[in-house]
């Protein structure tokens, strides 16, 4: 992780404000329920209350941002159609860390049987609200409330940007894991740093005071901690933002698929 120097410098850079990514996180309710230390649960009961304070901005920005986004709709549709070739075209997915909905209601209108779980009780309200066809909980990605071998897929779109330590990204990878079927796939997205792994703080975002961290990865250590929970890595991308329509953030996508 930078130094408190250099988190400066990456958060001027990035001008923090979520680049209208998906809400995500452990999950709500009470901070006891979120897996991990103490410093962890605070952190995300932070994350909690930061996107409910936020949710009508967030989504107002965010709901609509996959129509200005074609490589991201293509990345979306060729996960969508590889799942269904392997498990049928109502093949059930979860969306992590779902925010509005916006991504699962993509994924949904591919043919796919969509489940949103997201830390944030507003959000999931919102995203009920806008798609009151799909599915979608409160729920943590860390210790995610579902049996083994649930889903037929994963998405984790801008999701994991909020576990800031290496311990609850590999929680989170692991629970991906355990809830997925032999030969299902992951999709993940995140921001890249500029100079590697890094963390800044926001305490403002769409106008709305916030309380949170955000992590920028390293795509080589990502890609490592994917393998070594038990997915073989197929594909990876990385994308310069759209001007206009996000964050000014290098992006990277893992396509993973889960060993048998």
């Amino acid at each position: 992780m930078t130094g408190p120097a250099e988190r400066d410098e990456e958060r001027e850079a990035h001008q923090v404000d979520a680049g209208g990514e998906g809400a995500g996180g452990p999950r709500a309710h009470d901070a006891a329920k979120i897996a991990g230390d103490d410093a962890a649960r605070d952190h995300q009961s932070r994350v909690r209350g930061s996107y409910d304070a936020a949710s009508d901005a967030y989504t107002e920005r965010v709901h609509d941002e996959l129509r200005h986004k074609p490589l991201d709709r293509a990345l979306l549709a060729a996960f969508a159609q590889q799942t269904q070739e392997c498990f049928g075209a109502d093949a059930s997915v979860c969306d992590a860390g779902c925010g509005p909905g916006h991504v699962g209601a993509f994924l949904a209108g591919a043919g796919l049987t969509v489940t949103g779980i997201d830390l944030s009780p507003a959000m999931i309200e919102r995203a009920r609200a806008l798609h009151p066809g799909l599915t979608f909980q409160v729920g943590t990605m860390t210790a995610i409330q579902a049996g083994d071998g649930r889903w037929e897929g994963m998405i984790a779109f801008y999701s994991i940007i909020h576990l800031t330590s290496d311990t609850e990204i590999r929680a989170a990878l692991h629970e991906f894991h355990r809830t997925l079927v032999p030969d299902a796939l992951l999709l993940v997205a995140v921001h890249l740093g500029d100079h590697g792994d890094a963390t800044v703080h926001a305490d403002e975002m769409l106008g709305v005071g916030v309380d949170m961290d955000f992590r920028f990865f390293e795509i080589e250590w990502l890609a490592a901690e994917i393998t070594a929970a038990g997915f073989a890595v197929e594909a990876r991308l990385v994308r310069t933002p759209y001007p206009d329509v996000e964050v000014q953030t290098t992006r990277a996508y893992l396509l993973a698929r889960r060993a048998g």
